[in-house]
């Protein structure tokens, strides 16, 4: 009996390492593809747990790097972060956890409990602590944990975790073999436990510096897309100004006409204006009534008619949208500002497609380009910019990205072959639909 009870709670502690393995991972690293693949390597990480645990009892180091073997597979294969960032978020989880057990194992032998006992409650208080300092990560360090990490930052933080390991491990073969170190081991395993809770702080302090950056230069972008729409309007109230001029002499003329009862002169004169179109500034291809969209999109619009890009624009919008306009102008002025530079190292066929509507509380901007083919990522799969000054360059889809978070909305791009494609879909009441573009 009391061996299947042992078994038993075997399954549940090892159901348990997984799911609390499964979450450390979501918190370091993000979300998970959500497939077949998924699932089955949970399955059989799982599986591989409940078997080391319960019938061949595997302990120690070799069971330590089976497990980070397994978790950094599923890493691999499930998540979107970079390698170093996986290598480092493995190291760590079970940096974590090997301290706490090993603290927890020498508490419990101090009391005196039988071995196996003291094997299972040392496996379900550890497994409780680590699920503990998890929601209390996730808690306080929610959306700081960066998708990438640079090799310089990988070295500094993931040599404490392996260290750490090192000494947890030496410290309690130190107090097995010689029991009157038994203080020294528990205190070393607080110590570590503490340490790499700095290395959290650590990495939180790194990307908190990097997000500051990236605010800063995003404020800087929208100092100039605001520059460049308030130069277009006193263009447009220029344009209209010279209209009024025009139209009151086109009228003076019209009215000389009249009263010479020259009525024929006065109609051909009207019907040459209409045909010659001195009285509709057509430079225009945006008149929604939605003054920031209109002037951001006829400027582009100009800027691309003289690079000899063929640009088309179908935008169905209201005058007033449920948006705040400086994010507006971060999302349509970067992404029609990308697309033509794009389609300025294309060599023929320069087009841009824009498609903008508002419907059901949801605002969608879709935006195609032709380009060269050729797009550089960086480790964790984002596309980055190809210029050499990439401190003041490669922000466009970062500030995109952050003006659409805002609403809880989405930035899908696509390109094949010779085409470049980015919808953004904003939610006014945070209600997510499925949308095609």
């Amino acid at each position: 009996m009391t061996n299947y009870v042992a078994l038993f709670s075997g399954v549940l502690l090892a159901f348990c390492q997984v799911l609390i393995v499964r979450k450390c991972m979501g918190v370091l690293l993000g979300s998970e593809k959500k497939d077949i693949v998924s699932n089955i390597l949970w399955v059989l990480y799982y599986i591989y747990v409940a078997t080391t645990m319960n019938i061949f009892s595997f302990r120690g180091t070799y069971l330590l790097i089976g497990n980070m073997l397994f978790v950094f597979t599923i890493a691999i294969v499930t998540k979107k972060a970079s390698l170093l960032m996986k290598i480092f978020s493995v190291i760590v989880i079970f940096t974590i956890w090997t301290t706490v057990e090993s603290l927890i194992g020498i508490t419990i032998e101090s009391i005196g409990i039988s071995y196996i006992v003291s094997e299972r409650v040392a496996d379900f208080l550890s497994q409780m602590s680590v699920l503990l300092i998890v929601i209390t990560i996730e808690k306080y360090k929610k959306d700081r944990f960066s998708k990438d990490i640079s090799l310089k930052t990988f070295i500094m933080l993931a040599w404490i975790p392996v260290v750490s390991i090192y000494f947890e491990i030496v410290s309690v073969e130190v107090s097995r073999k010689y029991p009157n170190y038994d203080g020294f081991a528990a205190i070393a395993s607080v110590v570590l436990l503490l340490t790499n809770y700095v290395i959290f702080d650590a990495y939180d302090w790194v990307n908190r510096t990097v997000q500051l950056r990236a605010q800063n230069k995003l404020f800087v972008q929208q100092i100039q897309l605001c520059s460049r729409q308030t130069a277009e309007q006193e263009a447009t109230y220029k344009e209209l100004r010279r209209l009024r001029h025009d139209m009151k002499n086109h009228l003076t003329s019209l009215l000389g006409m009249i009263d010479s009862g020259s009525t024929n002169d006065a109609r051909d004169y009207i019907e040459n204006l209409l045909n010659d179109g001195k009285l509709i500034k057509t430079g225009d291809i945006s008149r929604t009534g939605n003054i920031v969209v209109d002037s951001l999109i006829n400027y582009k619009y100009s800027m691309a008619k003289e690079l000899g890009i063929e640009f088309t624009s179908n935008v169905f919008i209201p005058t007033e949208l449920p948006f705040k306009n400086e994010n507006i102008v971060i999302i349509l002025g970067n992404l029609l500002e990308n697309a033509i530079e794009a389609c300025v190292k294309v060599d023929n066929n320069k087009y841009i497609g824009l498609e903008m509507g508002y419907e059901k509380n949801m605002l969608q901007i879709c935006i195609k380009n032709s380009f060269t083919g050729e797009i550089k990522k960086n480790s964790a799969g984002d596309i980055e910019t190809t210029k050499e000054d990439k401190e003041n360059h490669g922000m466009g889809i970062l500030s995109i990205k952050m003006a659409a978070k805002e609403y809880d909305g989405d930035v899908l791009i696509k390109n094949q072959k010779d085409e470049f494609t980015v919808v953004v879909v904003l939610y006014e009441n945070m209600e997510k639909l499925h949308v095609n573009c």
